[in-house]
């Protein structure tokens, strides 16, 4: 159940968003053909869900004989836009459907995130790996539009669980799956939404691969909103790290670790040279939130590994 208190982030995405689509000239025409009547300055709800429909009829993400979908989604985008309730799949609907620009993707997606453990100053990270990557589980033929990552740490000290929204984008027709490679601690895999689960196939020593069958099947430039969480076993020894590896360049990365019980004494923001293992190439120090948090948005990454550190 969605809390009765939206976040900040929630709030600055959604005041964006309006200001966007009400105020932005190539923006406000796409929902204005559909809209009966326009007031200066203002959006029409229904407007813009009718152009989301078409855009979920035209990406094979809603059957195009569901007729009813503009209104069914008028309340969800009125909320959205008033910074009520927005989540990730309404977010990628909106940026989809309006076919934002790199910048402003960037921004609504940094919104959303909220408040940033360090400021990196809008800049990616990129190129930093100085070691050779894992093998890849499957062909990439795909570009990540956005992706946010929450990593728990229960009360025993150990990350137990990871949940990952993706947001992907077809590079070539008939794109049907889709992997990643996560830690091999790994003890069970749930895909939520935007496909499931083939199986889990070996990869380098310390990580496997895991296949998800995309559902629906992408074309060229069609979006999914992918949602998956892998469950992890307790180590022998407290969890100390969370590392977040990227091959290709990943857009719009936002990753979070959730303390669940004791909070960490010391604790940093890092860049590695490498998938696992050694020291930390560059770190800053940091401080968990006033919920027990820590986290870092960072607009792209490419052949590049970041995460936090902590010491207990």
């Amino acid at each position: 159940m969605p809390s009765s208190t939206p976040s900040e982030g929630v709030v600055a995405a959604g005041r964006y968003l309006h200001n966007l689509l009400a105020a932005r000239p190539e923006y406000r025409r796409r929902w204005a053909m559909h809209a009966k009547r326009i007031r200066s300055g203002d959006v029409s709800y229904a407007a813009i869900s009718q152009v989301v429909a078409l855009f979920l009829w035209d990406e094979g993400l809603k059957p195009d004989t569901d007729r009813d979908l503009p209104r069914r989604l008028r309340d969800r985008i009125r909320q959205a836009l008033l910074g009520e309730q927005l989540g990730h799949e309404t977010l990628t609907w909106l940026a989809g459907a309006f076919d934002f620009d790199a910048e402003d993707t960037r921004q609504v997606w940094s919104l959303f995130a909220g408040k940033n453990a360090i400021d990196i100053e809008g800049e990616g990270i990129a190129f930093t790996l100085r070691h050779p990557a894992i093998p890849i589980v499957l062909p990439q033929r795909h570009r990540t539009i956005a992706l946010f990552s929450r990593y728990f740490v229960g009360s025993d000290r150990s990350l137990y669980r990871v949940e990952t929204s993706h947001v992907i984008a077809a590079l070539e027709d008939r794109v049907t799956s889709f992997g990643y490679s996560p830690p091999d601690t790994v003890e069970e895999v749930t895909v939520d939404s935007g496909g499931r689960l083939v199986g889990l196939h070996a990869s380098d020593p310390g990580f496997v691969g895991v296949e998800i069958e995309l559902r629906p099947a992408l074309m060229r430039g069609h979006h999914s909103s992918l949602q998956y969480s892998t469950t992890h076993r307790p180590e022998a020894q407290p969890s100390t790290e969370v590392r977040r590896a990227a091959r290709k360049r990943i857009e719009n990365v936002d990753l979070r670790v959730i303390f669940e019980g004791r909070q960490p004494l010391r604790s940093w923001w890092c860049q590695w040279d490498e998938y696992a293992g050694g020291e930390p190439s560059q770190e800053i120090a940091v401080e968990p939130s006033s919920t027990a948090e820590l986290h870092q948005f960072v607009p792209y990454l490419e052949q590049a590994v970041v995460g936090f550190r902590w010491e207990w």
